[in-house]
């Protein structure tokens, strides 16, 4: 056959082949659009970028990424080797290398890393493969979307924590998902539970009680501007965890109280638990529903608690209310203890960034209450109530 006309023939067949674009094979391609999904502190993000492809492999520049993830970075002496560390994640490579370490284990990547110094930074960037980046960070590798002409990633975890030493054990919570794990010295860190949420702004509280039990306290306010807030409590005895509770009071106020008589006091919003020392008995329990009396969808926190009285705060209005625990009666003291005047600037700056009801609670002295009243456009005051008048009542 005439050399011409086959050449002709088999162009006009490869016209009528359909075209397959696999990103992975093209040689030409110098970059490509990617998707990353992530987990933030509290919150879940995206964000789209462009990769480089390099021998046929799709690298990605790492050092934003696991900065994002919340691990440091940091060079070795000889600015060759890269590592990217956080509580329990330790990952490393090496410029020219495949070979990587994942905490604590050797990986063979798809391509070679490769360092490069920004011009803009004078930062030296890292570059892994695509997969490997999210294979080291416990993310998803959900591959090449031909609708959008971009290689995607989910799930890609967060590395942040909170950890708090107390009696030569250090308690750790994962920000991500609340996993809460204990470490003795440098042994392994054992997970003890999960708080199963995702914490923001956070911090951790440890006590001992009189009798042997542990208290751990998991404060967290989320959200923008940080005005919600969620509590989480666990009871331990010979560190095993006996009772616990966790409440979400959305813009309202959390504890300020957690003990009672030498007992464990735990809210869970609804419901008030009054804990024996020692044994983690249940001594009793109070339905703060029923004592708010203002319906089921409602939640409280405690600000005060005696024999004879109780301090709640609505978590819908912020009204403070003091409740008779001998007789159920109780009263708004925003009505009781504000001069119109004074409940005039109050709710004017009222809501979850201002002064809600205005009102702080001191202290007890005999059966007098102390509290102050403060607002803007208020001088702070101070005001009393005798229980007797509620006893009145």
């Amino acid at each position: 056959m005439n050399k011409k006309i086959l050449t002709s023939l088999l162009l006009s067949s490869a016209l009528l082949l359909p075209t397959v674009y696999t990103p992975s094979v093209q040689a030409a391609a110098t970059e490509m659009k990617y998707q990353w999904s992530y987990q933030g502190e509290g919150y879940n993000n995206s964000f789209e970028d462009t990769t480089i492809i390099r021998n046929r492999v799709t690298y990605i520049e790492f050092t934003s990424l696991a900065s994002l993830a919340n691990l440091d970075y940091t060079l070795d002496t000889t600015g060759k080797r890269a590592g990217f560390n956080a509580w329990i994640k330790k990952i490393a490579v090496r410029d020219g290398s495949k070979i990587a370490m994942l905490d604590g284990k050797k990986v063979t990547m798809q391509g070679a890393a490769f360092l490069k110094k920004n011009p803009q930074s004078e930062q030296m960037e890292v570059y892994v493969p695509f997969k490997f980046a999210v294979q080291a960070l416990d993310g998803k590798y959900d591959g090449y979307d031909p609708a959008t002409h971009m290689v995607k990633a989910s799930n890609i975890h967060n590395y942040s924590f909170i950890s708090k030493a107390y009696k030569g054990v250090t308690y750790t919570v994962t920000k991500a998902n609340g996993d809460l794990f204990t470490a003795v010295g440098k042994n392994k860190p054992i997970k003890l539970t999960s708080l199963n949420t995702s914490l923001d702004l956070s911090d951790i509280t440890i006590r001992s009680t009189p009798k042997g039990l542990l208290l751990i306290t998991v404060n967290d306010s989320y959200g923008e501007p940080h005005i919600n807030s969620q509590l989480f409590q666990l009871l331990l005895k010979k560190g095993q965890i006996i009772r616990r509770t966790g409440v979400d009071f959305n813009w309202g106020s959390t504890d300020l109280v957690d003990s009672y008589n030498n007992n464990v006091v735990l809210n869970d919003g609804k419901k008030l638990r009054i804990i024996e020392d020692g044994t983690g008995k249940v001594l009793e329990t109070i339905d703060l529903l029923d004592l708010g009396g203002k319906g089921k969808n409602q939640m409280y926190s405690i600000e005060a608690i005696d024999d004879d009285m109780m301090l709640i705060r609505n978590t819908a209005d912020y009204q403070l209310q003091l409740i008779s625990r001998k007789t159920g009666k109780s009263v708004i003291l925003f009505d009781q203890l504000l001069t119109p005047e004074q409940q005039e600037f109050v709710k004017i700056d009222s809501g979850p960034m201002g002064a809600r009801d205005g009102l702080t609670f001191v202290k007890r002295k005999g059966n007098t209450l102390y509290f102050t009243v403060e607002a803007q456009g208020l001088t702070k005051k101070t005001v009393t109530y005798n229980l007797s008048k509620l006893a009145a009542l």
